[in-house]
């Protein structure tokens, strides 16, 4: 059986040279074995995210160009992209070369969504908030606790609620609902507007 580390030792084949830019080159060659082993954990957290950009646009340039070529998209340039073979063979050299240093990083210990960036020490992790949270709930089920509100009542139903407008019903104006002063008001409105002849 051979190991995965030995394999990655070689250089570029003349197919991925052919098929990465040179900036691109360099950072397949840095995610290889044994100097991808000799990277710091910034830069190896860097090479990542680098290869991660190079990859996405890699993905979308491809993705743009295979619609082109099958006329779904209008075309960026001058014409039409005839196909996104090479832009492919870009991605999967790209994409291998991500999965090698993001595989590195994780063996150190890391995640694979973690960067250079650390937990900060002065705000409180989800654990502490999630026993807060029921610390509070528990001493709810006995009794109010800090987060009751003061003041108005809890719940319509509440002995304490406002009864709102209903007890201002005895002193209403007694008019049509029309506005109008007499009888005329209390007809609908289709007779009211009727031509009598």
């Amino acid at each position: 059986m051979t190991d995965k580390k030995s394999e990655d030792q070689g250089a570029a084949s003349a197919e991925e040279q052919r098929a990465l830019d040179a900036d691109e080159l360099q950072l397949a060659d840095m995610a290889r074995h044994p100097a991808l082993g000799q990277h710091s954990n910034r830069t190896l957290s860097d090479l990542v995210s680098r290869l991660r950009t190079r990859r996405n646009r890699a993905r979308d340039i491809s993705n743009r160009q295979g619609r082109e070529a099958r006329a779904k998209a209008p075309p960026a340039g001058s014409k039409p992209a005839m196909g996104n073979t090479g832009t492919l063979t870009k991605l999967d050299y790209l994409s291998a070369a991500l999965e090698r240093a993001v595989n590195e990083r994780q063996s150190r210990g890391g995640s694979e969504g973690a960067d250079t960036a650390q937990p900060d020490a002065s705000q409180p992790r989800q654990t502490e908030l999630a026993q807060k949270a029921m610390d509070l709930k528990t001493a709810g089920d006995q009794g109010p606790n800090a987060m009751t509100e003061d003041g108005g009542p809890l719940h319509p139903h509440d002995p304490d609620a406002s009864q709102g407008k209903g007890a201002l019903d005895g002193s209403a104006r007694r008019t049509a609902p029309s506005g109008a002063l007499d009888h005329a008001g209390d007809l609908p409105s289709r007779e009211r507007s009727r031509t009598r002849y």
